[in-house]
């Protein structure tokens, strides 16, 4: 780095990100433009990088990105010779909430809402903003305070845009609540499930209504419905439809009043279909789809460009590949269902790629022993036969696109996300090295040498590391066994 001129001003914007701010009302000093120089730039969809380009950032947005020399005066320089810039890293199907060991089931058990948030945002640092991921969809759960809090200032952590609580049926994915609590409780939406809005268990199209609109009054930015089976849950073969038509129509009619959409969990042929016909946009899993669902539904994105599928690779390929690799606190039951979640996945994704279908990337990975690992979803993909420049466009270019859907309901409205181009919002990452041509690149954490996000770096190995510029991730020791 260079321009030391301008170095007070950059050290503190680099540095406030990790200050207390406490006093976010007080007005801070402008940090001065940050130009990187010749960097080779991913911009989040071209599969070629673009060439010793230069970028400029002022305030929190991209302003600039050019191969010829940016000239601007009182810019804080970054020398990003041989390093290769992506858009920051976007995971479009996390459960922030749900990271307790026991997952879905943690607040049948022994942890509070309040414990959930402290271990949700002890992994939103370390194992996601300091990792990479800049930004997350949330699709169940209700971390929408979290979310106010690091967008006010008050703590560090990515973007989040949530669904708030997934709509579920009785005895649907979403409903989480003990095998034994009494149905009353269930019914008047007391259990600690509900009563947490981590997901709502409902019944006909008024239920529905009501669950949606209480979502969009918290701030969700898009809805979550369940549309058949799932593997971490109790009750529900993957086989079963979830909503009926009626309540599925309804929630797709609410949604579309407010600006935004409905995403759905599903598995099969007959839940696809009934959410493609009825207006769903975004389709998580699908596992067990055939190749005729899915040429319909890449029909239907070439026709009209507004739905998209939500690959789960790591947790359908990886962790649901044989009965031994489900996670620990999986029953019987479920690691059976997991089994044929992976036997579909390999044939179903081939498909998708095949026929190109609009794709997204998303995690799926909470609780511990798979959050730490968020990243290997993006490698699995080139694994499951997706090129490198591919899985980083599922994560960044059309994740951003995606986002974006959310409309009034969108709570990052200004700027492009997931992209290094003009208006976008400063979401960088600086890698030593070209994960176009080594994705497995991107598990090095040394090689990720800057995190920016809303034009602040909250990790930066570029300077040496006795610099008051020297910002390393966060370390923590594990507190489970």
């Amino acid at each position: 780095m260079k321009n030391s001129s301008f170095m007070a001003g950059v050290v503190a914007s680099f540095v406030l990100a990790f200050a207390p701010q406490v006093g976010v009302a007080q007005e801070e000093e402008a940090p001065p433009p940050i130009l990187f120089t010749n960097v080779n730039v991913f911009d989040g969809f071209s599969p070629d990088l673009i060439m010793n380009a230069n970028v400029l950032v002022e305030g929190n947005v991209i302003t600039q990105v050019s191969t010829d020399p940016i000239e601007i005066d009182g810019a804080f320089e970054v020398d990003g010779t041989g390093k290769t810039m992506t858009p920051g890293l976007i995971d479009m199907h996390q459960h922030v909430m749900l990271n307790p060991p026991e997952g879905t089931a943690a607040y049948q058990t022994r942890w509070d809402e309040a414990s959930g948030g402290a271990i949700a945002q002890h992994h939103l640092v370390n194992n996601i903003l300091m990792k990479g991921i800049t930004s997350v969809r949330d699709i169940a759960g209700d971390p929408l305070d979290i979310a106010k809090a690091i967008d006010m200032g008050l703590i560090p952590g990515p973007r989040i845009v949530s669904s708030g609580g997934a709509i579920s049926q009785t005895g649907g994915h979403g409903d989480w609540a003990g095998r034994n609590v009494p149905p009353g409780i269930i019914a008047e939406h007391a259990d600690v499930t509900q009563a947490s809005q981590n997901s709502w268990t409902v019944d006909g199209p008024d239920e529905v209504t009501k669950a949606v609109r209480l979502n969009l009054r918290r701030g969700a930015g898009f809805i979550k419905v369940m549309g058949g089976g799932g593997v971490a849950s109790e009750f529900d073969p993957l086989d079963i439809m979830g909503l009926s038509e009626e309540e599925v129509s309804k929630a797709v009619e609410i949604a579309a009043d407010n600006g935004t959409y409905v995403a759905v969990h599903a598995y099969h042929d007959e839940s696809y279909d009934r959410h493609l016909r009825l207006g769903t946009r975004s389709f998580e899993h699908g596992f067990l789809i055939s190749e005729d669902m899915v040429k319909r539904m890449v029909a239907k994105y070439e026709e009209t460009e507004d739905i998209v599928w939500s690959f789960q690779c790591f947790m359908s390929v990886n962790s649901f590949g044989s009965y031994e690799s489900m996670p620990a606190f999986f029953t019987h039951e479920q690691k059976l269902k997991g089994v044929r979640v992976g036997e579909g996945v390999r044939a179903m994704s081939k498909w998708m790629n095949e026929y190109d279908m609009f794709t997204i990337g998303g995690s799926d990975m909470f609780s511990p022993g798979l959050v730490e690992k968020i990243k290997e979803d993006i490698t699995c993909n080139v694994d499951a036969g997706f090129t490198p420049a591919q899985a980083l466009k599922h994560w960044t270019g059309n994740a951003g696109i995606v986002m974006a859907w959310s409309g009034p309901k969108n709570p990052y409205p200004s700027y492009h996300l997931g992209r290094i181009a003009p208006e976008s919002y400063a979401d960088i990452l600086l890698w030593d090295g070209n994960p176009l041509e080594d994705i497995n690149l991107i598990l090095d954490e040394s090689k990720l040498q800057l995190v920016m996000k809303d034009g602040r770096a909250y990790k930066n190995t570029l300077a040496d590391s006795d610099s008051i510029m020297y910002r390393p991730a966060v370390s923590e020791p594990k507190v489970y066994p």
